[in-house]
């Protein structure tokens, strides 16, 4: 009965680990959809920026921020700041975007690990729609996930097995202290 049980955990674990792990490429492609989404809009509201450094500063919107932030009025210096963040969020987005879109899948979900943004991950699992993958790499990665998983269980089990079985060691009878 126990074997039937422990049978039956098994398969079950690696069900779940498998459905688990075609799912990643999903959520990779939900969390670049998001990320573009963010790119998009970043790049609208710094556009508004550059139409003003391309009118007042020969389109250099490096020299407008500089003198934002040199700027003695405590608002204007702060704006300065956002625009410069806003840049850098559009540069940083453009890189990430980059890298998650133009190499192959291996390449991309090691990216996606190295780069994650907590935040915006945490946003698409909010909002993450399962999906039934057909391709290769989902499936490898779900057969994969399944096959570490299992591996882990029963790594962890034999583990436990061997600290519960170790032969204990025995404390000196009083027969043993008298000879």
């Amino acid at each position: 009965m126990a074997k039937l049980i422990t049978t039956l955990f098994d398969r079950i674990l690696f069900t779940l680990s498998f459905i688990l792990g075609v799912q990643a490429p999903e959520f990779m492609q939900q969390y670049i959809q998001r990320l573009a989404g963010h790119l998009d809009e970043a790049k609208h509201q710094l556009q508004q920026f550059q139409i003003i450094a391309d009118i007042q500063f020969n389109g250099n919107l490096n020299l407008m921020v500089a003198r934002y932030q040199a700027n003695t009025d405590t608002a204007i210096a702060q704006t300065g700041g956002v625009i410069s963040a806003m840049n850098d969020r559009v540069i940083s987005f453009s890189n990430q975007l980059s890298q998650l879109q133009n190499h192959d899948y291996t390449t991309s979900l090691y990216h996606f690990v190295r780069q994650i943004d907590l935040t915006m991950a945490r946003a698409t699992l909010d909002d993450f729609q399962l999906a039934v993958p057909i391709e290769v790499g989902a499936l490898l990665t779900g057969a994969i996930f399944a096959v570490t998983i299992l591996l882990l269980q029963v790594s962890i089990i034999a583990a436990l097995k061997v600290t519960v079985n170790k032969p204990r060691d025995k404390s000196p009878t009083k027969s043993d202290l008298s000879t």
